[in-house]
């Protein structure tokens, strides 16, 4: 991997916008526009269903932000169910918690209490303060799992979901949460963004960069350049999944690959999946299905199937 990416030809850059969109790479609707469309309201609408039948608590703050909320499904649950975390996607800048509560109902039927969580959007703040960001959602995670008595803790993340969480996970993190780190047993990183050193100068990304990613802080913010060795040899059950659909660019595709055998290096539990026949999208919408692939995985790490 190249540490200095710089400014790109006009040619390059052309390559990277549509590397870089997702929607530009689905074969199930005719236009990007379309996919972005049916993904809004699909997930809107079963997440607006799980609201209104299942148990939950709503806009529980773990910081001061009108956005550093989650939201809590399945509260009729004993309080030592075991508890799943979700992350939403949106390129740090779209979408929410309200409309990201779509993989609930399966996890709830089997058992399993859902977090989602809510988090600032660029470019309110910038990349770098919102890693800061997630770290003290993850705090207030597992200090509620703490709190609850909860045994086994799974975090999952989407696209800038699973950025958040590999970018989360450093040593900063693990020292500041202490053994409650050891809660922690399942990371779902699904079609994730590891690397953003050319995606800063995207237009369709990071126009005007909105981001705030400069010289000094890109390689930082990439989850591919981190160091993981604090997570082992004391961390041993704890597992990564990366998941990515066979309809995603060649660079969601390589991020993926890259960002599992990067962690296999520093020793870690990991296993990558390319799912069939599925894109950016509806690789997570499936998870309101519990037949789905990754629903099957997450319900077998709690031992639920």
């Amino acid at each position: 991997m190249d540490d200095s990416v710089g400014q790109p030809s006009k040619e390059t850059l052309a390559v990277w916008e549509k590397q870089y969109s997702p929607s530009q790479w689905t074969v199930r609707f005719p236009t990007a526009s379309e996919v972005i469309d049916y993904h809004v309201k699909f997930v809107t609408n079963v997440s607006n269903q799980n609201r209104e039948t299942l148990q939950k608590r709503l806009d529980i703050d773990y910081s001061s932000g009108d956005r550093e909320k989650v939201d809590i499904y399945g509260d009729n649950l004993p309080e030592d169910a075991p508890l799943f975390v979700y992350i939403h996607g949106g390129y740090w800048q779209m979408l929410e918690k309200e409309t990201s509560a779509y993989p609930a109902k399966p996890l709830v039927d089997h058992g399993v209490r859902v977090m989602i969580v809510g988090y600032e959007l660029c470019p309110s703040l910038t990349l770098e303060e919102l890693v800061r960001q997630i770290k003290v959602a993850g705090e207030f995670v597992l200090n509620y799992a703490t709190e609850n008595g909860v045994k086994q803790v799974a975090i999952a993340g989407h696209s800038a979901g699973a950025h958040l969480i590999a970018s989360m996970l450093d040593q900063e993190f693990k020292n500041v949460v202490g053994e409650e780190f050891n809660l922690l047993k399942d990371v779902f990183l699904i079609s994730g963004v590891y690397n953003v050193q050319e995606l800063r100068y995207t237009n369709s990304v990071n126009r005007d960069n909105l981001l705030g990613i400069t010289n000094s802080n890109a390689r930082q913010l990439s989850p591919l350049y981190a160091k993981y060795d604090h997570l082992q040899p004391s961390d041993d059950r704890l597992r990564f999944h990366l998941y990515v659909g066979q309809h995603e660019s060649d660079v969601f595709r390589a991020m993926s690959t890259q960002m599992n055998d990067h962690l296999v290096s520093f020793g870690l539990q990991t296993n990558l999946e390319i799912l069939p026949n599925l894109d950016h999208f509806d690789i997570v919408e499936n998870l309101s299905n519990e037949d789905h692939p990754l629903t099957k995985a997450i319900l077998s790490g709690f031992g639920k199937l």
